[in-house]
């Protein structure tokens, strides 16, 4: 009797420890690096980033955040991979000529928007995909997102929609 609660000890121990490898590798070692988008002060429309581009900008990096900066035409290539993960932090600004920034709200669901903030300046519709490229190579690894009035979003959204994402 005393080997069989012993086997069951060890059995129920050895258990526990992979649950802690498994959760530690979830929770810890997989999380997303930060983002910081910037983003030109007072564009509106939609946004994409191209990861793993060769002929895209080199890696920038401030305490331990990714910096993307986003030019006047919404569309980034960039040197970095696809950032895979779990609890992803984004920031997202208005960013002026003079470096001044203003952070801008995101949301994830548009019916979160405060019903008194319909016409102000907001981040939404944000999505990771994958496109088949038209230059033969794998397919792309995207980001893409709306800037602009939640007001404004069916419009903003079609052209978000609209974007052939083989061409970048």
């Amino acid at each position: 009797m005393q080997r069989m609660f012993f086997a069951l000890g060890v059995l129920l121990g050895a258990v526990l420890v992979a649950t802690g490898f498994v959760l530690a590798a979830w929770f810890i070692f997989s999380r997303a690096e930060a983002e910081m988008h910037l983003i030109p002060d007072g564009y509106v429309g939609p946004v994409v980033i191209a990861f793993d581009r060769e002929d895209g900008e080199p890696k920038k990096y401030e305490n331990k955040t990714r910096i993307y900066g986003i030019p006047p035409n919404g569309v980034l290539k960039t040197r970095f991979p696809k950032n895979d993960g779990t609890n992803h932090v984004w920031k997202f600004y208005y960013i002026k000529a003079d470096g001044a920034k203003r952070e801008l709200p995101y949301f994830l669901d548009l019916r979160d928007v405060p019903a008194g903030n319909k016409d102000a300046i907001a981040i939404y519709s944000l999505g990771s995909m994958s496109a088949p490229s038209n230059r033969g190579a794998s397919d792309r690894n995207l980001f893409t997102y709306v800037v602009g009035k939640v007001s404004d979003s069916k419009s903003l959204i079609d052209r978000q929609h609209n974007i052939d994402f083989s061409d970048l």
